[in-house]
């Protein structure tokens, strides 16, 4: 795929509205970019997309989870005003004064939101709290909200445009966690689809990994994996109040292989296999055990009586927030690295990822 299209594609994905259990757009954008494979679906909307010809092989799963944090309308006041209840997690500080999207589901239409900000003139030096944000419309009261659609329970993302950076290749945008990975998945399917892998490879978009990984502990039970590649988009460590010389998510740097996080210790043949590949491929990348977060790898490892699992990364800077930033060329890596590791996972390799006796 030439580098323009897989920018918009890119730019597709980040601006597609898709909260945890909201995936529809997100969703679609996925099914479009994966005809002519056969589709599967679970049923919390996660997409399995296999190879419309039956392959045989181990089953090896690339997957990225199609949600992004956001909130939910919890009420509306009654001089017009959204109080919201936060899905994902949401760091305090982020808020005062950014852009929202609402989706209204009842009229199928967007609305642009302000979270409420008090200037320094009327002692507003504390910012928006995620637990007490109220969001301005430009409504004037409950019954002018309703009027347009909007009610409880309605969707809302932020709105973080695609937008290019000084340097040629970096980006900022919403949702780069995990529309990232999305591109990557996407992308790289394409590619795989160029000739025969040695395995039964298939495609897989998860739902909710932002609340607790649900969608992947369903998925798995709808792919039944012998081996799982899970494609993100992690934060980057290398910005003004981190330790430079102990970062192991730079801009730039290459693909991101994470070989533990507190809820999932990565298989370490697979560890091992994957830099092996990294380095004949000559794809940068970088090795990262990580002290916090998680991803859906931890429901992966524990499906059925245990999978072998690798985590590929695209690191971000500033995610969970209005505005992420990414630089391109780790999304190269990660699709190069993905692609390349897939045509080397035939019966005899993966066989031996978990031999122990």
């Amino acid at each position: 795929m030439p580098a323009d299209k897989s920018l918009s594609l890119l730019e597709e994905y980040t601006q597609a509205h898709g909260i945890s259990g909201h995936e529809d757009a997100v969703r679609a954008i996925f099914v479009r970019e994966m005809r002519g494979r056969t589709l599967s679906a679970d049923g919390l909307g996660g997409v399995l997309a296999a190879p419309a010809k039956k392959a045989k092989g181990p089953r090896v799963v690339l997957t990225a989870h199609m949600d992004e944090i956001g909130f939910l309308v919890q009420e509306i006041t009654p001089n017009g005003f959204l109080r919201l209840v936060p899905i994902g997690g949401w760091p305090d500080g982020v808020l005062s004064a950014q852009r929202l999207r609402i989706w209204a589901r009842a009229s199928q239409r967007e609305f642009i939101g302000i979270v409420v900000a008090l200037p320094p003139h009327q002692g507003g030096a504390q910012a928006a709290t995620v637990d007490k944000a109220y969001v301005d419309i430009g409504a004037r009261s409950r019954e002018g909200v309703l009027q347009l659609g909007i009610r409880p329970g309605d969707p809302v993302a932020p709105d973080g445009p695609f937008t290019p950076l000084a340097e040629p290749g970096l980006y900022a945008a919403k949702a780069f966690d995990n529309r990232v990975g999305m591109t990557a998945l996407t992308l790289a399917t394409h590619q795989l689809q160029s000739k025969p892998t040695p395995n039964q490879y298939l495609a897989l978009a998860t739902v909710q990994e932002e609340v607790g990984c649900r969608g992947a502990t369903v998925a798995a039970r709808l792919a039944k994996p012998d081996v799982v590649i899970v494609l993100e988009g992690p934060p980057a460590d290398d910005v003004p109040g981190m330790n430079p010389a102990e970062s192991q998510g730079s801009l730039g740097a290459g693909v991101q292989v994470r070989a533990f996080d507190p809820t999932a210790i990565m298989n370490p043949r697979l560890v091992d296999l994957t830099l092996q590949v990294a380095a004949e491929r000559g794809i940068p990348c970088q090795l990262a055990v990580r002290r916090t977060g998680g991803t859906d790898a931890r429901s992966f490892q524990a499906n059925e009586l245990g999978v072998p699992v690798i985590v590929l990364g695209v690191p971000a800077r500033y995610i969970h927030t209005h505005n992420a930033v990414i630089d391109v060329a780790d999304l190269k890596s990660c699709v190069d690295l993905a692609v390349a590791l897939v045509r080397k996972l035939d019966t005899k390799t993966v066989v031996a990822l978990t031999e122990v006796l």
